[in-house]
């Protein structure tokens, strides 16, 4: 009989491909957990909310497709390093355009972990480069039991949908529960604000939502949404306070967030004066908007509606 040759050798000769297949894999389901738990849609790269879908469905499809991909380098490794190679030159493209954009964070990791762009771009890029340098093609393993990969595939995939934090209504704090919960696993609304275009503010989430009454609140001018620790924001904010648009009003509506402290605070500049009105949403949900946000409104109904307004 032929001694078996390198090619050929099985996966356990070659543990250095089941070891960067491993780091990779185990990367890309720290990123999937913390999405799943911590993230909303806002955090998913500007190319990929513009899918013609609806952004929670774009959402459970992106962590559900990371979470399968996950299972197969697992039970699979023949077909899964395929598909975790792809994904991460995928997320190299993604990378690449924040960082051409100037963005402060990937989102990768949710809102509540901040990582820049070129950071990730190489985090991500020295485990496709180990990947690929571990040459899985020449053979890393049979896998598991089809059975049980499909299974794993399907639970992968069913996660998101079965897990989903999305609420469309405000949560109801019963008697004695702490009115700001930990900041793991809490619900979030999507403000889809360009689907409000020619409503009536009433008829919007706001209405349930803000701290305020909302009839006593401005029905004409600008509206704007911002986070206490959105550096857009701040400087959108300074921006117009120096320079202020002709508006009949301004009404600020702060998003406020369980995170919210001092030494994260970067929004210390807003506009003052007569016309100026401050609002705000509770800390008691995470809100999944590109902040600032901008509505005009006249007669109380919303003109438009702008996300990540100034860029």
């Amino acid at each position: 009989m032929p001694p078996e040759s390198p090619t050929n050798a099985p996966s356990a000769k070659r543990p250095f491909a089941l070891f960067a297949l491993g780091l990779a894999t185990l990367w890309l389901l720290v990123g999937a957990c913390f999405k799943l738990f911590l993230g909303t849609p806002a955090d998913l790269p500007q190319v990929i909310q513009e899918l013609p879908l609806d952004l929670g469905l774009t959402y459970k499809l992106a962590i559900g497709t990371e979470l399968v991909f996950v299972a197969l380098a697992i039970g699979a490794p023949r077909i899964g390093w395929i598909l975790i190679a792809a994904i991460y030159v995928l997320f190299e493209l993604i990378l690449w355009q924040l960082v051409s954009a100037g963005a402060d964070s990937c989102g990768c990791f949710g809102s509540k972990v901040t990582i820049a762009p070129s950071s990730m771009m190489a985090y991500d890029g020295i485990l496709l480069a180990l990947l690929l340098i571990s040459r899985p093609w020449k053979g890393i393993g049979p896998g598991s039991n089809k059975l049980l990969v499909t299974v794993l595939c399907a639970v992968g995939f069913a996660l998101p949908f079965l897990l989903s934090r999305e609420v469309t209504t405000l949560p109801v704090i019963e008697e004695g529960e702490p009115e700001d919960p930990t900041a793991f696993n809490r619900p979030f609304m999507i403000l889809d604000i360009e689907e409000w275009v020619g409503e009536l503010v009433y008829d919007t989430p706001l209405a349930e939502l803000l701290e305020q009454d909302i009839f006593e609140l401005p029905t004409e001018g600008l509206w704007v949404l911002w986070r206490w620790d959105c550096g857009h924001c701040a400087a959108h904010l300074e921006e117009l306070a120096n320079n202020p648009p002709a508006e009949p009003f301004i009404t600020l509506v702060r998003l406020k967030q369980s995170t919210d402290v001092d030494e994260n605070r970067a929004v210390h500049v807003l506009p003052t004066g007569p016309t100026v009105v401050e609002a705000s949403l509770p800390a008691r949900l995470d809100y999944a908007i590109q902040t600032p946000a901008e509505l005009r409104l006249e007669g109380a109904t919303i003109l438009s509606a702008e996300e990540d307004a100034g860029h």
